[in-house]
């Protein structure tokens, strides 16, 4: 009698939640355009199998059906991908910021990152970004830029020996050096990965970028039970790998505090050391939420920014005559390539360069796209969406989009210039918007300035193969990024 009373409680339990999920399918499908479906698989049948071609694919039902396209997956599943700069503001400007989470994909992460700046939502996260925002104060930047123009020495003097010597996959290099700066203005320490880009920490690093890409497309990689198969187990090896590194740094690091070693609260104060000083209700972090945001600052500001370098000096390669103003005005600013000094006041001196780069991350922008999760009913296209949605809001698209951008595919930084009249507002988000913006916008625009200005005046850029895109979390190239250098 009672397995027939707990056989039907769990049954009425799955047909109300089945039932709750079809009306909120039947909305989204009775609202907005979708592509042709599958009885079962529902539009997954579209998408092919290499990132390259599901990227492509992406776009073109984009181009299809709309702004606004809903793709949908087994069990009512539907989730609305979003390129209407309207309906993107409203998302991303919602005041209540406690109540904006990312899609559900992102849980992907949470076994590196925990539930850090990335990944929290409610008070967790706006008690989070009110310790971190001091990190990125200029005065702490400045000391910043020290070690970027520093690792950048490093990497002119690896890609001389390159020189001359046809095409070279510019990204694995630059890769290297963005995270030899995350490590050493995060935690203070040195990786050498430029150095020594084989050691467990720096490949681990590395493994596990690739691990996440290839969770994102495999069938079971939303669920728990992909952590049973021997990928998930090789992902979480290098979780291990990596937690340990970390937790060794932050205890270190902690133990020198309470033997009363001084850290000044000035200029050279790294990530870890604003964290340790930190205190939520006059109780100081754990180590483990110490850990959740550097590990969070690693992800979030390695990848991208070698993204973003590497393919600026791409387009550049591909445009002598952006290239050749770029240089012009560096050398009005430092003079020689002998001379150079590089200061946060020099940097911000470079208007140009501004430009080349922002219109970089505009037709390139190193994350494509942004998850969303509603949490509240919310109006998308004139439609009240409910909570529990997910949302894709795509970067790429918009910032390709004829509406908001004439002439798209076009390399022209002059759509940045103090002068120019076109107005971007929401069509323009590489650092996303809003209440939950990219924190590190500061420190990646003055990384991103450090080493190109320091590469055009060491180098002329020549193109090699044009890039196959393919848009993960990070947007990367298929066949690399590859580039001709010659000294100058």
């Amino acid at each position: 009698m009672i397995l027939l009373v707990l056989f039907t409680l769990v049954i009425a339990y799955a047909v109300n939640f089945l039932y709750k999920k079809w009306k909120v399918y039947r909305l989204l499908l009775d609202n907005f355009k979708t592509p042709p479906r599958h009885p079962i698989f529902g539009t997954l049948t579209i998408f092919p199998k290499t990132a390259p071609e599901i990227f492509k694919t992406l776009l073109s039902l984009i181009d299809k059906y709309g702004k606004n396209v809903v793709l949908t997956r087994p069990i009512l599943d539907a989730q609305i991908i979003i390129s209407d700069a309207k309906d993107v503001e409203a998302i991303l400007t919602n005041p209540n910021t406690k109540k904006a989470r990312k899609a559900s994909v992102y849980q992907t992460l949470e076994p590196w990152l925990g539930t850090g700046l990335l990944t929290s939502y409610g008070e967790k996260w706006f008690t989070r970004r009110k310790i971190l925002t001091p990190s990125f104060h200029f005065s702490i930047l400045d000391g910043f830029v020290d070690v970027m123009s520093k690792q950048s020495d490093i990497l002119m003097k690896h890609l001389k020996s390159m020189a001359g010597k046809g095409e070279v996959d510019i990204y694995p290099i630059v890769n290297a050096f963005a995270l030899d700066i995350i490590c050493e203005t995060a935690m203070g320490v040195t990786v050498n990965a430029q150095a020594d880009p084989n050691s467990e920490y720096v490949t681990s690093v590395k493994k596990m970028s690739l691990a996440f890409q290839e969770r994102l497309r495999h069938p079971l990689g939303k669920s728990g039970l992909y952590n049973l198969t021997s990928k998930g187990q090789y992902q979480k090896t290098l979780t291990t790998i990596l937690h340990n590194f970390t937790n060794k740094v932050i205890g270190e690091r902690r133990d020198q505090l309470l033997s009363n070693t001084k850290v000044d609260k000035g200029s050279h104060m790294n990530f870890l050391d604003i964290l340790l000083h930190a205190s939520v209700g006059g109780k100081p972090l754990t180590n483990a939420d110490i850990r959740e945001e550097v590990d969070t600052f690693l992800f979030e500001g390695h990848d991208t920014t070698a993204s973003g370098i590497a393919f600026t000096l791409y387009l550049l390669s591909r445009h002598t005559d952006v290239q050749e103003k770029v240089y012009q005005e560096l050398k009005k600013v430092f003079g020689g390539k002998d001379e150079m000094e590089i200061t946060k006041k020099k940097l911000i001196d470079l208007e140009y360069l501004e430009m080349v780069i922002k219109e970089s991350l505009r037709i390139l922008p190193p994350v494509p796209g942004i998850g969303r999760q509603l949490m509240e009913d919310t109006l998308i296209g004139g439609i009240k969406v409910p909570p529990g949605v997910n949302l894709l809001l795509s970067i790429y698209a918009m910032q390709h989009d004829p509406d908001y951008y004439p002439n798209p595919e076009k390399f022209d930084p002059e759509r940045f210039s103090s002068q120019s009249d076109n107005k971007r507002t929401f069509a323009y988000i590489p650092f996303s918007a809003g209440g939950r913006n990219c924190i590190g916008q500061k420190f990646a625009l003055l990384d991103l300035k450090t080493v190109i200005a320091k590469v055009i005046m060491n180098f002329k850029l020549l193109p090699g193969p044009e890039v196959i895109l393919q848009g993960d979390l990070i947007l990367k190239s298929s066949n690399g990024i590859r580039i001709r250098l010659e000294q100058r």
